[in-house]
């Protein structure tokens, strides 16, 4: 059961202003209002600055699959992707493997001793899906680490 991916790539030189409500939505820690001046925002935030460091390098991606449901990366999910950053183990990162893309965890595996790369394991957030092993014969590519995730509520 594989999730492969469709890569975009952002062309639109536009700036995307969005108003910001002025208070923290609260998700816990209930018990205090918030003033009624709040229907009128005073702060903005430009949501490509916001999400994009460097358009030259950042692409989107569609997710297909359900393998990464365990940590809330679901089919029909938006991926913003950084090409050029070195992943850190857990990162959700963006493979070319056998011809086809994948978005996975990151898992290392060093030599005793050695900052040198022993193995990589492409981790499955979902027990119905095997964890996927890089070895030096594997035809794998790193792709790019995913910074966000656009998911429809």
């Amino acid at each position: 059961m594989k999730s492969p991916i469709q890569l975009l790539k952002l062309t639109d030189d536009d700036n995307i202003i969005i108003p910001v409500l002025p208070a923290k939505v609260k998700a816990g820690g209930y018990g205090s209002f918030e003033s009624p001046a709040l229907d009128f925002p005073e702060d903005t935030i430009d949501l490509l600055k916001l999400l994009i460091k460097d358009k030259e390098t950042v692409f989107f991606a569609f997710v297909t699959g359900d393998s990464l449901n365990g940590i809330g990366i679901f089919d029909g999910d938006i991926l913003i992707i950084q090409k050029g950053m070195l992943p850190k183990e857990n990162d959700v990162i963006i493979v070319f493997l056998d011809g086809e893309f994948y978005v996975k965890k990151y898992r290392p595996s060093f030599k005793e001793n050695s900052s040198s790369l022993e193995s990589i394991i492409l981790k499955s957030e979902n027990p119905e899906y095997l964890d996927l092993f890089i070895s030096s014969d594997s035809d794998f590519t790193y792709w790019g680490k995913s910074t966000w995730n656009l998911h429809r509520l």
